[in-house]
């Protein structure tokens, strides 16, 4: 009995809001001393230059059309995270292991969080720009190249992290597949909040399109971590069609989050985090219009689930040293 009480209790705390200590950043997006303009004072590598492939860029109708190109591929099934305040953004941790593969993308990557970008109540905040024109937010997944543990470590190898774009655009009615993530960002208004959630499948937080076979025009080119220290090694995909929510969930992101801490007098909203555009001087930018294809894992229980986390960074860097030979 006292051992099921113990398990119960556990399985319950993982659904609490929980905070930890998150250290303060030496840049923002609005302040005047430190600017995505000012960046490069301490992030010499984020100097905007143009023969560099910084991102993000516009995205437009000079992109090369090449519709031979393999699908997107993502595989796995992701059903439960962690939403955090992590002070330049909101992220999603994912639980379970999921990757992503083909298009003009080099390796099967492994993902491990979606990240946002937004404006302001009055202002739109996609990094990226559609035919210059700027949606109200951008999420971003993150997935991490075969043999590198995490993002940080991955930014070390070109093509070592691969991002995917997609614009979220303001519909009429909520986006009851996204509702599970705007109401965390509710309950993580500060730096260091976290909480766990339940998630919707990769496929339900895509875009649909209504061209045959539900194809999907996205962009490809190899560019940068558009947030210090602006490492110039990401790949690139950006989805032409956006995902709607409502503008209630998109108020969730503009109107309850802080990058100032509790404790701190002078609170501080977390709006307009987003890098300006970018010279695409020297970027090649391709198009593709591919059908986005899931392969879901099912059947499997959740300790299996659990299981597939570790083993999945295993033959990660397994697939590293076998092509080091």
């Amino acid at each position: 009995m006292q051992c099921w009480l113990l398990l119960t209790f556990l399985m319950l705390s993982n659904f609490k809001t929980s905070a930890a200590e998150v250290p303060r950043l030496d840049y923002c997006y609005k302040e005047t001393d430190c600017n995505p303009y000012l960046w490069v004072k301490s992030y010499p590598s984020c100097l905007p230059q143009k023969d560099k492939l910084h991102s993000p860029i516009d995205l437009n109708d000079e992109a090369v059309r090449n519709d031979t190109v393999p699908a997107l591929m993502f595989r796995g099934l992701a059903r439960s995270g962690t939403v955090k305040n992590v002070r330049d953004t909101v992220v999603v941790d994912f639980d379970e292991c999921m990757t992503v593969s083909g298009g003009w993308l080099k390796y099967k990557y492994r993902l491990v969080q979606i990240r946002f970008h937004w404006g302001s109540k009055t202002t739109n905040g996609s990094e990226h720009t559609l035919n210059n024109r700027r949606f109200p937010m951008e999420m971003q997944l993150v997935g991490v190249a075969p043999g590198y543990k995490d993002v940080k470590s991955a930014l070390n190898q070109q093509s070592g992290v691969a991002m995917i774009g997609v614009f979220i655009d303001i519909g009429p009615v909520n986006n009851v597949h996204f509702k599970a993530i705007s109401d965390a960002v509710s309950k993580v208004p500060y730096p260091g909040d976290s909480v766990k959630v339940t998630l919707p499948t990769l496929l339900q937080l895509m875009p649909t399109s209504n061209e045959p076979g539900n194809r999907i025009k996205f962009f490809y080119y190899q560019g940068g971590l558009t947030t210090p220290p602006c490492s110039q090694t990401v790949d690139w995909i950006v989805l032409e069609n956006p995902v709607l929510i409502s503008s209630e969930q998109y108020l969730a992101f503009v109107t309850h989050l802080y990058y100032s801490d509790k404790s701190d007098s002078d609170q501080k909203l977390l709006e307009e985090n987003y890098r300006p555009i970018q010279s695409s001087a020297m970027h090649k930018v391709l198009v593709s219009a591919q059908a986005l294809e899931f392969h879901l894992a099912r059947g499997a229980s959740r300790s299996l689930q659990t299981f597939f986390i570790p083993l999945c960074v295993l033959l990660s860097l397994l697939h590293l040293s076998l092509t080091m030979v």
